[in-house]
Parts: structure tokens; C-alpha cells; sequence
């Protein structure tokens, strides 16, 4: 958890020093996996690739202008669902790079890719939809997006939103089968 905190607020920090990005650019990172990022000591565990997926949406804010307008507001961007396929195993002490690439958005959710590539080969993919929240109540993305200069809403592409159509109905279902 140190780790996590210290890269966040190093994001924060050197934000002041990178070049700003859009809220839609792809901007990509490079990490190295680091011996605690593994599984049996040796390939990077399955929940690291979300660590890193967190780090480098993480970055697209700090780095854009929907820093200012979460902020000024006091609102909180937070993750509402993801898929990870992972396709071959990062190995420790290797570097990789992580692409973020921003698909698209509605009334209410950002999606993203994320990919986790290596030596020029995917090794696996991230899609995620992040909203912004203020005391438990979901922010309209509309007025956020306007207020930061965007005029239209980009429509994320239908395998996207496909990927994401019955969550709501699997936490309600969930609801009925496990017990209080």
C-alpha cells in the first residue's frame, strides 16, 4: 500500500512538470515489474495489472484538465467496473509499457483501455469505466466535460458497452443469493 500512495502522490507532483494532455489522449507509461508485484516470486499477479491500470488513469487526470474541475468541485473519480484478459505473463524485474487509450463517454461513465505491452506484443488488455462521485451520489460527466472545453460526447464503441451491460443485474442478483 506505501507503494501505491507514493506513486500517487508522485503523479500529483509531477504533474507541475509534465507537458498537460487532453482528456482524451492516449498517454502511455513505462514500469518495471518489481519482485513484490509478484506471484510466487515470479511473474506479476493478476492484481498488480489493476494497480497499474489505477496509476495511469491516475496520470491522465493529474495531467489534464479534469484535475481542476474534480477538484474545485471536491468530487472523486472512482472505477464502477473493469476486464482484464490477460494473454501472457509480465516476468519479474522486466520492463513494460501501459497505454491508456480513453474510448468514449456517457451521461454518467468514462471507458478505457488499457494496454499492458511488452518487446512490441500485448500481453494483456484492461477495459474499465470510471465515474466521478460526490457523497455517494454520481456527478453528471456532462457538466464536468463542458466545463473543461468539450462540446460533444464521444460515443464508446458497442463491444465496449457490451462488456458492461449486465453488471448492474449481476450485484442485484448477487444481492439475492448471499445472505445478510
Amino acid at each position: 500500500m506505501f507503494y501505491y500512495w507514493y506513486t500517487i502522490i508522485k503523479i500529483l507532483f509531477l504533474r507541475n512538470f509534465q507537458a498537460k494532455v487532453k482528456h482524451n489522449q492516449s498517454i502511455s507509461r513505462t514500469y518495471r515489474v518489481r519482485i513484490f508485484d509478484c506471484d510466487g516470486l515470479r511473474v506479476m499477479t493478476a492484481s498488480r495489472y489493476a494497480v497499474y491500470m489505477d496509476f495511469i488513469r491516475w496520470e491522465l487526470i493529474a495531467r489534464s484538465k479534469l484535475f481542476h474541475a474534480i477538484v474545485k468541485r471536491g468530487l472523486a473519480p472512482t472505477l464502477g467496473s473493469q476486464k482484464i484478459i490477460y494473454r501472457k505473463p509480465l516476468k519479474r524485474w522486466s520492463k513494460f509499457n501501459i497505454i491508456l487509450e480513453s474510448v468514449g463517454w456517457d451521461e454518467k461513465w468514462v471507458y478505457h483501455l488499457h494496454y499492458f505491452k511488452q518487446q512490441n506484443e500485448i500481453k494483456a488488455v484492461g477495459i474499465t469505466r470510471a465515474l466521478i462521485w460526490k457523497r455517494d451520489i454520481p456527478s453528471v460527466l456532462t457538466e464536468i466535460m463542458e466545463e473543461i472545453g468539450v462540446q460533444e460526447r464521444t460515443k464508446p464503441p458497442s463491444w465496449v458497452l457490451d462488456l458492461f451491460k449486465e453488471d448492474k443485474e449481476i450485484i442485484l442478483r448477487s444481492q439475492d443469493i448471499i445472505p445478510d
